[in-house]
């Protein structure tokens, strides 16, 4: 199908060996299910295993228990995983991710470049209402444009952002060349799209969270609090020593020290002796955690016994998959 072969990479010859596919933590056991019959009866896969991409991202450095902060494009998710599990019913979501901040960025630049040079700044070899490929492809490129700013310049206040802050003003203009050629210098603005995750107030997030029942308002150290509170007391303490930090939108600098900060002010209100830990991947290796996870995984000599094989779904049928399958 097109599916397996453009979106998966997955040719005819493929389909002789196993199949290994991650999905959301958030997706059900119906739909789990259904992935199931779709690979192994209409695809013709020998075997299956589905894995969660929080515990595959556990697996990336080298843990199996883990609350896993994960700061993909349209969302941020935070997973506890115990013992390579997903704790369900503690799985908290945000409208705030990656392209949000990624926006954010790019309408700071049109902002610097029209106060400098008196017009917006545009993607390189592209233009409002010109692009051949159509209004979407514009706002992508716009999109991209924001997140190569927001991970070259873009940082996280450590503890807090004021724009008033003395510490803030005195901080020396960074030099940043826009696609289109334009020069502008980032101050105090470097903070703004950090702060969409951060910030105890933001219209923005606001905004996503009315717009779905499901999606969290409240900034991402209080979504990783309540999501390791909603889990066993003798679970917590573990939990927050390993807080695992991936997905593209998590490259930002500063993001991880402050994430560190503010979960601690938090929990030491009420558990002054617990420890906090951040671990995360390199930059280029959080947008791949996943990726990286699920090889690991599949590396291990124990693992071949995981796989959901044809003849077990013949006879157990779909249900199998929730039952060997984390």
């Amino acid at each position: 199908s097109w599916f397996m072969e453009e979106g998966l990479g997955c040719g005819a010859g493929d389909r002789d060996k196993p199949l290994l596919y991650v999905e959301r933590s958030g997706t059900t056991q119906g739909q789990r299910r259904r992935t199931a019959e779709v690979m192994l009866e209409n695809e013709g896969f020998p075997g299956l295993f589905v894995a969660r991409d929080a515990v595959v991202e556990c697996y990336a450095v080298g843990k199996s228990t883990a609350v896993v902060v994960d700061v993909a494009g349209g969302r941020t998710t935070v997973t506890p995983v115990v013992d390579g599990w997903v704790e369900e019913g503690a799985v908290l979501t945000s409208g705030v991710g990656g392209d949000a901040m990624d926006d954010k960025f790019k309408e700071i630049l049109d902002g610097l470049a029209i106060k400098k040079h008196g017009s917006p700044s545009e993607p390189q070899g592209v233009k409002k209402g010109g692009a051949a490929k159509g209004e979407d492809y514009y706002e992508l490129m716009c999109t991209i444009m924001g997140r190569q700013a927001r991970e070259m310049v873009g940082k996280v206040a450590e503890f807090g952002f004021n724009a008033s802050d003395e510490a803030h003003q005195t901080l020396i203009p960074q030099a940043y060349k826009l696609p289109d050629g334009k020069e502008v210098e980032i101050g105090v603005e470097r903070f703004e799209a950090g702060e969409m995750l951060f910030g105890r107030t933001c219209e923005e997030r606001s905004a996503l969270a009315d717009s779905d029942s499901n999606l969290s308002s409240g900034p991402v150290q209080n979504l990783v609090c309540d999501s390791v509170f909603k889990c066993e007391r003798d679970q917590q303490a573990a939990l927050l020593t390993t807080v695992v930090v991936a997905g593209g939108g998590s490259c930002t600098d500063g993001l991880t020290e402050r994430l560190k900060a503010e979960v601690e002010n938090i929990v030491h209100t009420h558990t002054p002796g617990w420890r906090v830990k951040v671990l995360a991947p390199l930059h280029p290796e959080r947008r791949v955690a996943d990726w990286l996870g699920g090889s690991i995984l599949a590396s291990l000599g124990s693992f071949g016994e995981s796989w959901v094989t044809k003849a077990e779904y013949d006879e157990h049928g779909a249900n199998i998959v929730t039952r060997k399958c984390p």
